[in-house]
């Protein structure tokens, strides 16, 4: 950490320091006033995230939209986010990330009160066009905050945030989509963008003026920096392949489950306010995952974690039978406790393992690997049930789901999240000799 501009010899001290108070206080999240603000900050904008897609996407079936149409909405945000993540990763490694923040939230906001003040007038495929554009505002963002709360917390305290910053995207996936289930179905369409335009504008008005003084590393030219972040994905085989199978998993298990599931809903199990139920049934199984994996560090976090994610097959495998209301939300929030509890072990794996002044690269390339494949999973669900109809294509996702996950852990490494060496030698040599740093076994408060 330090001031803008110093050096990795100034973060390394800081972060000694960090450590160092860490062995003779007990540190709390609740001590942690920076992490805390970039945290409040952040929950207004998720909960509008997940506002935002519900909205649009029950706007499309009102308005008598296809399969197609809905695609076209939620591929919108995962074309950008595709595009625009690598990017977000680049600037998060050389300007203020608390600035990315602030920007990201008010264009947002920006975008959707356009959307607003002419949604009458703008037909389907335009919507695309605004879920584009949000996409690529939290595609900036999101290498931003995680790359950031390394600087902001010991390292004893990392499976915690993670874990609370976790808990409000799933909080907000529940909530966002009962609340905008429920607004779309009481009062209509626009005072659920109302309500995403308040809360974007909220998150800026927080993050305002919250100082980031993370070191940068050197600066160099775009494509140099994006290949430094790929050498170190690539010297890391257990990296290269967990982000293979969530890749496969997103095209395969999420993108025909997200895409049928408004028309499922509305055909079998009752109508929107089941969609809406179906969707937070998602966030509320990730919850207690989140309380788990943030006081749990197993001995060998990635066989926990891959194996229990092979469960998210039953998503598509609830959609294809079809279940009753019940059974299908109970499959969506197992599907969710299995994600929540791989993502924080994972995430805290790499912030350990990757040397600060490449993290946010990394980042970036793990969120784009995983949602490559996924604009092509949405443009392929459409033409893929008219060929062999719902029922194939979700049983196909769902075996395809289970089989890249479980292939995971014969890749050396995989099973501890670490590589082969550090998962033997001193962790000190994981960030680039910041001994009092990251990668130690045992230092989390149980």
């Amino acid at each position: 950490m330090g001031d803008k501009g110093t050096g990795p010899v100034d973060e390394a001290a800081v972060r000694t320091a960090m450590a160092a108070t860490s062995l003779t206080t007990v540190p709390t999240l609740r001590t942690q006033s920076r992490f805390l603000r970039v945290w409040g900050s952040q929950s207004a904008g998720s909960l509008a995230d997940q506002i935002l897609p519900v909205a649009l996407s029950l706007y499309a079936v009102d308005r008598g939209g296809s399969a197609g149409d809905i695609a076209a909405i939620l591929g919108g945000r995962a074309v950008a986010l595709v595009i625009c993540l690598l990017a977000g990763g680049l600037l998060a490694d050389r300007i203020s990330r608390t600035r990315i923040l602030l920007v990201a939230d008010v264009v947002r906001a920006v975008v959707v009160l356009a959307a607003l003040l002419t949604l009458g007038r703008l037909p389907l495929a335009a919507l695309a066009v605004v879920t584009g554009v949000c996409g690529a505002a939290e595609a900036l963002s999101r290498p931003a905050l995680r790359s950031l709360i390394p600087a902001l917390l010991p390292d004893s305290l990392l499976e915690r945030g993670n874990a609370l910053v976790s808990a409000v995207h799933r909080g907000s996936t529940m909530l966002g989509a009962l609340v905008g289930a429920a607004l779309v179905t009481a009062i209509g369409t626009s005072a659920a963008l109302g309500a995403v335009t308040l809360l974007f504008a909220v998150g800026a008005v927080a993050i305002a003026g919250t100082p980031d003084t993370t070191a940068r590393g050197p600066a160099g030219g775009v494509l140099a920096d994006a290949a430094a972040g790929l050498r170190e994905v690539r010297r890391r085989p257990w990296v290269v392949a967990v982000m293979s199978a969530v890749a496969v998993q997103l095209f395969a298990g999420t993108a025909p489950a997200l895409v049928l599931l408004p028309l499922t809903a509305d055909r079998d199990l009752g109508g929107e306010l089941a969609y809406g139920i179906v969707l937070a049934s998602f966030a509320a199984g990730a919850l207690p995952a989140i309380a788990l994996a943030g006081r749990w560090r197993p001995g060998s976090p990635g066989t926990v974690s891959m194996l229990s994610l092979t469960a998210y097959a039953a998503l598509p495998l609830s959609l294809a039978i079809p279940l009753p209301l019940p059974f299908t939300a109970a499959c969506f929030a197992l599907g969710g406790f299995t994600v929540e509890l791989y993502f924080i072990h994972w995430i805290s794996a790499l912030q350990r393992a990757i040397p600060s002044a490449a993290l946010g690269k990394v980042l970036a390339l793990d969120q784009l690997s995983a949602y490559a494949l996924l604009p092509v999973g949405y443009a392929l669900t459409g033409p893929a049930v008219a060929a062999i109809g719902e029922r194939p294509t979700l049983l196909v996702g769902a075996t395809l789901t289970a089989i890249a996950t479980a292939a995971t852990l014969v890749v050396p490494g995989v099973s501890r999240f670490a590589d082969p060496v550090d998962a033997i030698a001193a962790p000190s040599q994981v960030r680039g000799g910041d001994e009092h740093g990251a990668g130690r076994e045992g230092t989390d408060a149980p």
